[in-house]
């Protein structure tokens, strides 16, 4: 994996740095394929850090996360599912309190299911559908 991202030179929160240009100095990263999500999620934990699409030409399902994308978006729409009976059933469900905090909620999952974080989203899916599948067939019983 072959990326450029910008980043910069200072970390400021103040509103005017999302309003003006900060000093950004340009690296060229390359990483190993197995290694490309955590370094991903590491940069992207900074919050320092701008990619640049070095794919612009590229027609999007020949790029090689298209598949994982749409996987994305299809347990999307079943976690909406999942939600709206739980709604529906007058069931609570609790948002994480911040960006934070659900980060640590994931090393948790991550933590307590003893697989690593690039095979994390694959074994939620798993669990994901299998719930969608049960849900959608005791909602028909009724």
């Amino acid at each position: 994996l072959n990326q450029k991202f910008y980043i910069s030179q200072s970390k400021k929160t103040i509103i005017m740095s999302h309003l003006r240009s900060e000093t950004m100095q340009l690296f060229q990263l390359t990483v190993p394929k197995d290694d490309a999500w955590s370094v991903a999620n590491i940069l992207g934990s900074m919050s320092a850090a701008h990619f640049i699409d070095l794919n612009k030409n590229e027609q999007p399902f020949d790029l090689p996360y298209t598949s994982r994308i749409k996987m994305c978006d299809d347990a999307e729409r079943k976690l909406n599912f999942l939600i709206q009976e739980c709604k529906d059933n007058r069931i609570r469900v609790n948002k994480p309190v911040s960006g934070e905090n659900f980060e640590e909620l994931i090393k948790v999952v991550r933590q307590q299911r003893n697989v690593a974080m690039d095979l994390l989203f694959d074994n939620l899916d798993t669990e994901i559908s299998n719930l969608e599948q049960f849900v959608s067939q005791q909602s028909k019983s009724l």
